[in-house]
């Protein structure tokens, strides 16, 4: 017998109320409060402010703390800074622990109007000259549980990632 796995889902929005809407549906869906995290960028409203906000290139403070604000969430490193400056943009994460059997609802209510496609995204960003910050990371996953990007139960707009404790026997 397969021992159920422990999925983390993650999506990006623009805009705050879209995130948090996300969040009251998850919520609906009966997956509980405690396993949900809403993660605010920088909130600045980019409607507001000139396109030039988003280009400046963050203080080692800055960074240091949207990476910190990262920290405890269930991905793998290599993709925190990443996301790390998705949220220096401006951008709102939530990141969902789930069960098999949540999984694909919490999927198709985060892969919803206003989910962000980071994929595009970076790749605008790289075209632009973007390289990614330098910036070094104590390991996040303090339990030894190692992170993956699950690309078959992952779609362009939502991450999905399953989680194994190192040195376990991860077949199913």
């Amino acid at each position: 017998m397969s021992q159920a796995r422990e999925w983390t889902l993650t999506a990006l929005f623009d805009a705050r109320k879209d995130a948090e809407d996300a969040v009251e549906r998850l919520i609906a869906s009966r997956i509980p409060k405690d396993r949900i995290r809403l993660v605010p960028g920088n909130e600045i409203d980019p409607k507001d402010e000139p396109e030039a906000w988003r280009e400046e290139a963050p203080t080692p403070q800055q960074r240091m703390g949207i990476l910190e604000s990262l920290r405890g969430l269930f991905f793998p490193d290599d993709e925190r800074l990443t996301y790390g400056e998705h949220l220096r943009r401006g951008c709102y994460l939530v990141s969902v622990q789930v069960t098999d059997a949540e999984h694909d609802g919490a999927l198709d209510i985060l892969d919803d109007e206003g989910t962000v496609d980071m994929d595009a995204r970076e790749d605008r960003w790289r075209a632009g000259g973007w390289t990614g910050p330098a910036v070094p990371l104590t390991a996040a996953n303090e339990d030894d549980t190692i992170w993956r990007r699950d690309a078959e139960r992952s779609r362009p707009r939502v991450r999905s990632y399953v989680g194994a404790v190192a040195g376990a026997n991860t077949a199913s």
